[in-house]
């Protein structure tokens, strides 16, 4: 059978269900990032609205009667969930007590679901093993707690420890929560040292849940800081039922010394007007005054035990209260007050956690990842200009640009070379007067004369053209002139000839400069005049010579100034000076080619490798730094797409969600009941695929949400009985009471 409120669940679903899915894309892009996004906060964030939403969608959709239970450590709150399912629930009873929601509802089947702050689920099917589990887990989120409380912070289990316990979802067999449909839900106890659970658990069910039930021991009553903490919970919802749990056993000490049955035996009442007189505070006085807290003295032990024996016969004492409690309870999920607060608190608990999507999107690390993408694509664009240079670069002939040097120079070491030779004939003409004019050996002349003054030429020569070369190269770009377009990829590419030059200058081998200079003068190119003796005993000429200077190789005999003028005279002289011009001639010629083509080849060859190797080395640093570039940025870009495209479906569910609110907010109580014709029944339009924000047109929802189908959907599992369709309120009532008197 359709209603309308059936027609709602429907619309409701279509309108929040689909956020399930960019939500889980966001926050595993986030996870799975590579790079060191600033988002971890976001991230955590996101986890937990998703989490919500989906409490949110799934309480909706099976039109569950969410009923929670709090209080303190040890007052009862397991003894209570006992009473309430009408069957021994030792599944929760016999947890550790671990900061999370456990969640209890009828199954034919036992089945336990274990839902982290991550999002990994894992099932179990033996408490015991469930048990041990948590166990394990309650030990690992201490010692985490610990050392976050100890660097300082404060601790956050998304951001310190996602793998923390967040639920546990216990579903057992229990006939009355079967009937009812009713989700109990035991949550954290209150002042424990881990009371970050409670605090954030509470803040989930805001909006969300039907009902809570504050459960507090009698011993108890009267603490104001138990109250502190529950006067936080009248701001959640809208109705709350504090249940005191007596011990009826109890006995006091009479005027007479005998023990009598305590006042929680005997008038329990007369406590709870003492408490509402002398302790109740202004908060708690105005909601009982309003009718959205009701107190209930029970003994929890005695009801539990009662409920689950099935027990026949006389009434315990005190049970007319927990019959008292739970009557009203029921009345509540059945009335035309809960149906209201149901739909009013859906819609306004998905408007809150769309906002807090919207404002966890807005949050500035996600401006700052935006702004790290735009850095990164100019990065990526600066290093692709930069490799694409170099690659200009490497096609170009740096050997042919260097070798232009060889021309450039070649003037410039030419003259210098016509006046250093100029200077060294001078200096070879003096020292072969000056050894006409000595009883100097050939040898001496040679070795100790000429010789000398040839490497002196040389050593000149090659610090003239080694000078020349660095002042050109010191001149900038490495002493070669390049084109505009040259000088411009070398500039974009980071390479820097100046440094280039002055590297293969230090490369140059001076030692190369220095070739040993052959022997200018030999004693057979000198004529020897003969003597009377010499002719008369027919001694040869290479005999003539060898008693002169020596023998050819070691030419050392000393020769006086007479002899040379007698036996050398001016015909030796200008012979002599016949063969040091020519090999002056050879020797200038020679040596000037090897210098220059030398120390600039050198050069050159040095300078060519080494762009080149630059080139190499910046091409591979280029390209892997634009892959690390890239890798980021596509990282950046995958997760701010589907930032985008959760921010495009927020607000869009949120203008949605309005016009959900304008349809449905002024509807009468008793009209979401009853069943609607199908012509009445309007169609609900699709929600459209999940794009990205840049393949969506954003356009302001303009027309209220409507249901998508005419088929009959399960009616509220709070306000049903069994599996029979939901009529009218007496039909719908929740018999959470069954088995009792």
């Amino acid at each position: 059978m359709r209603t309308l409120l059936s027609q709602f669940c429907e619309s409701f679903g279509t309108i929040v269900r689909p956020l399930l899915d960019p939500l889980d894309k966001s926050t595993q892009a986030l996870t799975a990032s590579e790079a060191a996004l600033p988002v971890r906060e976001v991230r955590a964030e996101l986890c937990d609205l998703r989490h919500q939403l989906e409490v949110l969608v799934d309480k909706v959709a099976e039109q569950q009667a969410y009923v929670l239970l709090f209080g303190p450590l040890k007052s009862g709150k397991s003894t209570l969930m006992n009473a309430l399912a009408g069957t021994y629930v030792s599944e929760v009873s016999s947890l550790p007590a671990y900061p999370c929601m456990v969640y209890l509802s009828h199954r034919e089947e036992r089945q336990f679901d274990v839902t982290r702050y991550s999002g990994k689920k894992e099932r179990f099917t033996d408490p015991a093993a469930l048990y041990l589990h948590v166990g394990r887990a309650h030990g690992e989120l201490a010692e985490r707690l610990r050392a976050t409380e100890e660097a300082g912070e404060d601790f956050d289990p998304s951001l310190h420890f996602p793998e923390a316990i967040r639920k546990v979802e216990v579903r057992i067999p229990a006939g009355d929560l079967a009937q009812s449909g009713a989700v109990l839900v035991d949550t954290p106890g209150l002042y424990s040292r881990m009371k970050f659970g409670y605090d954030r658990m509470t803040r989930e069910f805001r909006d969300a849940a039907s009902c809570a039930i504050f459960v507090v021991k009698s011993d108890n009553l009267f603490l104001e800081q138990v109250f502190a903490e529950f006067e936080d919970l009248l701001e959640l919802f809208s109705r709350i039922f504090l249940v005191v749990n007596l011990d009826t056993t109890k006995r006091d000490l009479s005027p007479d010394g005998s023990l009598v049955p305590s006042l929680e035996r005997e008038d329990p009442l007369r406590i709870i007007d003492a408490f509402e007189n002398l302790a109740m505070s202004a908060p708690l006085k105005e909601a009982v005054d309003d009718g959205r807290l009701k107190i209930y003295p029970v003994d929890l032990l005695h009801a539990a035990s009662r409920r689950l024996g099935g027990a026949d016969g006389e009434v315990a004492r005190g049970q007319a209260n927990f019959d008292a409690f739970l009557s009203d309870l029921t009345e509540y999920l059945n009335s035309t007050d809960y149906l209201v607060a149901f739909l009013g608190d859906s819609l306004r608990r998905a408007d809150t956690l769309l906002s807090d999507t919207l404002e966890a999107l807005d949050h500035p690390a996600v401006g700052e990842l935006r702004t790290h993408a735009d850095e990164l694509d100019r990065r990526r664009q600066d290093l692709q200009r930069r490799r694409t240079a170099a690659m200009r670069l490497a096609g170009y002939d740096w050997r042919a640009a260097f070798g232009e040097l060889d021309e450039k120079l070649a003037t410039a070491i030419r003259d210098r070379a016509r006046e250093a030779g100029g200077e060294t004939e001078k200096q070879l003409d003096a020292v072969l007067d000056r050894w006409f004019g000595s009883d100097a050996s050939l040898q001496s002349l040679v070795h100790d004369e000429l010789i000398p003054h040839l490497k002196t030429y040389q050593e000149e020569l090659a610090s003239f053209v080694r000078k020349s070369l660095e002042d050109e190269v010191h001149a900038g770009t490495g002493g070669i002139l390049l084109s505009t377009d040259v000088s411009a990829d070398l500039y974009t590419a980071g390479i820097d000839l100046s440094e280039v030059g002055r590297e293969s200058l230090e490369r140059i081998n001076p030692s190369l400069l220095r070739r040993d200079i052959a022997v200018p003068l030999h004693s057979s190119q000198v004529p020897v005049r003969r003597s009377l003796w010499d002719w008369l005993l027919f001694r040869p000429a290479r005999r003539v010579r060898d008693r002169l200077f020596g023998s050819a190789s070691n030419p050392s005999l000393r020769i006086p100034v007479e002899v040379k003028r007698r036996r050398l005279g001016e015909e030796a002289r200008d012979r002599i000076r016949r063969e040091l011009d020519q090999y002056k001639g050879r020797f200038f010629h020679d040596t000037v080619q090897h210098i220059h083509h030398l120390v600039v080849g050198q050069y050159t060859a040095a300078a060519a490798e080494s762009v080149r190797s630059r080139l190499r080395e910046r091409d591979e640093e280029l390209e892997g730094e634009l892959t690390r570039v890239v890798r980021q940025l596509m990282d950046h870009r995958r997760v701010l797409a589907h930032l985008s495209t959760l921010q495009h479906q927020a607000e869009r569910a949120a203008g949605q969600i309005s016009s959900l609110t304008e349809q449905y907010g002024g509807t009468e109580p008793e009209r979401l009941i009853e069943p609607l014709p199908p012509a009445a029944l309007p169609q609900v339009p699709e929600a459209g695929p999940l794009l990205p924000r840049e393949e969506l047109e954003i356009t302001p929802a303009a027309t209220p949400l409507q249901a998508v189908s005419t088929e009959a959907a399960p009616a509220p599992a709070a306000f049903s009985q069994a599996e029979e369709p939901l009529a009218d309120s007496q039909a719908n009532e929740i018999h959470l009471d069954e088995g009792s008197d």
